[in-house]
């Protein structure tokens, strides 16, 4: 049997394939980090939560408490009143009066408490008109200037986005509040193309472009998630020493034009 030998000058060949995985590793990067800033913004939000059943319980403990407990007192002066053998009725007027007032005070304080939970007007008058409440109720909080500028009329959306796009409003002025140094506010909320544009721009320092890309910023963090929830998008922009402009873009469900 013959045996096949290789020839002496035979070439070995081989192929050697090289894959680039640097977007691969880009994309699990930005997994990760977007993980990582899901993660964070959960815990924010949790502590957010406690931090604002705490304030709502001493709000109750304080405002309503203390209230109720001069209504009581109240009262007991006017039973006793009412036992003496000189019937004192001008004493009882007077303290109806004051009970009257107390009464007022303690409604007042209520409805400051629940307008800051959900305010009602979100639900009976719809965003546009909850966002002006918001623009005047800011104005009179922060001596801060704030003009709502709406085209168009009432804007239909549903609970959710109407939601949505109340909070990220609330979460921008708060924002301004804090940290812009701003003298004057602008709300633009119309219907652009069939989707709710809302716009926030104030006169103040300006963001800075660092502070865009911080995930730290769980402010801002929290706007651009609440958009992506639902379908929409947030940009933010500014400019040192002309202030900072959040703009909300969110597209209106089938189910608002039922």
């Amino acid at each position: 049997m013959a045996l096949r030998t290789r020839p002496m000058n035979a070439v070995f060949m081989a192929v050697v394939t090289f894959t680039d995985i640097t977007e691969r590793k880009r994309t699990e990067k930005q997994l990760r980090d977007t993980v990582q800033r899901v993660r964070t913004l959960s815990q924010r939000l949790e502590t957010v939560r406690e931090e604002e059943r705490t304030r709502i319980a001493r709000e109750l403990h304080d405002e309503l408490g203390v209230r109720l407990t001069c209504l009581k007192l109240d009262l007991a002066r006017l039973q006793s009143l009412m036992g003496e053998s000189m019937f004192p009725r001008e004493k009882m007027e007077e303290k109806i009066r004051s009970m009257t007032a107390e009464v007022d005070s303690t409604i007042v304080s209520v409805q400051g408490l629940v307008a800051e939970l959900r305010p009602g007007v979100l639900d009976d008058l719809g965003l546009v008109a909850a966002i002006e409440w918001q623009c005047q109720d800011f104005e009179r909080r922060s001596g801060i200037r704030c003009c709502c500028e709406a085209r168009g009329g009432d804007i239909q959306l549903d609970r959710p986005q109407a939601t949505a796009a109340f909070r990220i409003c609330q979460e921008a002025l708060t924002n301004v509040a804090r940290h812009a140094k701003a003298t004057s506010i602008r709300v633009l909320v119309e219907q652009l193309n069939g989707d709710l544009l809302l716009e926030i721009q104030d006169n103040g320092l300006g963001i800075l472009v660092e502070k865009l890309a911080d995930s730290a910023s769980l402010g801002l963090l929290g706007m651009r998630e609440r958009a992506v929830s639902l379908g929409g998008q947030i940009e933010i922009a500014g400019q040192p020493g002309k202030g900072t402009t959040v703009m909300l873009r969110l597209p209106r469900s089938e189910q608002a034009d039922k």
